[in-house]
């Protein structure tokens, strides 16, 4: 930890005096396997190991405490239907899931969608939802009750009649602002990094740099990305471990109504949604309809809307694109590099409108070495924070301020959001000491790189170096 200058267990101790309970050891988590027993997310792994680790002390105990609790209340898949028959003899059943609430106007119903058991027409009594709005959200993890109720004509519903969130709720910013005033950048930078999972001493400084441009979707609005690496560098493992915010699709075809919305249903899609849409292995996918889906990621891109029929659809998700490339020599083979996407992306109109592009080639793979190995914030915790930070205002949060700029119009808009994710992130503003190193520059490389394949792709029209100038003031 040479470049921190402090020593790890130092940094450690300081992480639990300031923040306390927000806290959790990563490799303790990681030493019970509680993932052998179950596939689970690092956010709600934590809250579990969380919950019994306050009551039980021995590790063994917490692992047996935590594995019974999951094979009660968080069921396999091939285990619904013996607990829809107990649910049919009458018993209120408590299912641990990621419980989501839509509302139907035609038929007067507001259906929940139980995913463990692969339902998504059961109903909620008023005062669960009148208490739990986050319901309505996208969905929330917790403990729901479950019972079956008969209805009018003869018909059977589920429906759920108690619920206990598993989220730690809103994060106090003001809290985290006092804290973040403990850290110099590079600390604070750690302790994002321990966070994410990986042990910030197996990376450079300059590495660490990079794994943190990860999470800019998470904490700002309509910020659209790429991250171009071999295999194996840990692409997709925060969009899947700490926000459930996010959405990560792995391959495959995608259709228009997925995407955008379900003119049948009448649903919105999974970019009216969530707070990022994550397309992983982006180097197979396929789009069903492509050329009627590029034209709305067009307009999407630009304009953080898009239309269907008669409906425009807002919204403030995110995309990011996940792809593996060929890379020799640490370096990308292709100049243009973003051949490895489908074809839609080697539009240079389209690629005008990402923000930035990570360069994962420069991240080392992920290896056991490269897990965290201390003290981080938790998961649920973080992924709550960084979910506010998105819609919070100034005068809550006095970070997340850029430059004024002069130059190209895409080139200005891409660098001044960029800055601000880095600014609400890292907690600095123009005119810090840190800023520039830390926030606009990494902001001015992560546009360039679009600019390169731009160029690439029309050297004719693109040159490869961003256009953009500090405006000078009056």
């Amino acid at each position: 930890m040479a470049e921190l200058g402090i020593e790890q267990n130092r940094l450690d101790q300081k992480f639990l005096e300031v923040f306390g309970e927000l806290t959790i050891d990563k490799k303790a988590v990681r030493d019970l396997k509680i993932r052998e027993a179950r596939t689970i997310t690092s956010f709600v792994e934590e809250w579990l190991i969380s919950r019994f680790q306050a009551k039980i002390a021995d590790k063994t105990a917490v692992y047996q405490a935590v594995t019974d609790f999951m094979s009660k209340h968080l069921p396999k898949k091939t285990e619904k239907e013996p607990i829809k028959n107990r649910l049919f003899n009458g018993e209120a059943i408590v299912l641990l899931d990621n419980f989501s609430v839509r509302i139907d106007l035609a038929k007067g119903l507001r259906l929940v969608t139980v995913p463990s058991l692969e339902m998504n027409d059961a109903q909620v009594i008023d005062e669960v939802l009148n208490n739990h709005d986050a319901l309505l959200g996208g969905g929330q993890w917790g403990a729901g009750r479950l019972r079956l109720r008969a209805a009018e004509k003869g018909k059977n519903i589920i429906e759920l009649i108690e619920f206990n969130p598993m989220q730690s709720g809103c994060v106090r910013l003001d809290k985290i602002v006092e804290a973040r005033r403990e850290f110099t950048t590079e600390e604070w930078i750690y302790l994002l990094i321990r966070t994410m999972g990986y042990e910030p001493t197996a990376y450079t400084l300059g590495q660490r740099c990079n794994l943190l441009l990860r999470l800019l979707p998470l904490v700002h609005n309509n910020i659209n990305m790429m991250e171009l690496a071999p295999k194996g560098t840990g692409k997709s493992y925060i969009y899947t471990n700490l926000s459930r915010y996010v959405w990560l699709n792995s391959g495959g075809a995608l259709t228009q109504a997925q995407l955008f919305r379900n003119q049948s249903t009448k649903e919105i899609g999974l970019l009216g949604r969530h707070d990022v849409l994550v397309l992983d292995e982006g180097q197979s996918i396929s789009f069903k309809g492509a050329d009627d889906i590029h034209a709305k990621f067009k307009d999407y891109l630009e304009s953080g809307r898009y239309s269907i029929g008669q409906h425009e659809v807002p919204s403030e998700c995110g995309l990011m694109i996940l792809a593996n490339i060929e890379i020799f020599n640490d370096r990308p083979t292709h100049e243009d590099y973003v051949r490895h996407l489908p074809e839609m992306f080697h539009d240079d109109a389209l690629m005008d409108r990402f923000h930035g592009i990570i360069p994962g080639w420069e991240i080392p793979r992920f290896t056991t070495e490269r897990a965290a190995q201390g003290i981080g914030i938790k998961a649920d915790v973080f992924g709550e924070y960084a979910h506010q930070l998105r819609s919070v205002s100034a005068f809550e949060f006095c970070y997340g301020k850029a430059h004024d700029l002069d130059g190209d119009i895409r080139d200005v808009k891409a660098v001044q959001r960029l800055s601000m994710a880095l600014s609400k992130l890292l907690m600095l503003n123009p005119g810090d000491a840190d800023y520039e190193n830390y926030v606009f520059e990494p902001a001015c490389k992560l546009r360039e790189r679009v600019r390169s394949q731009l160029a690439a792709l029309n050297p004719n029209e693109f040159h490869p170096s961003i256009k953009v100038s500090r405006r000078v003031p009056l």
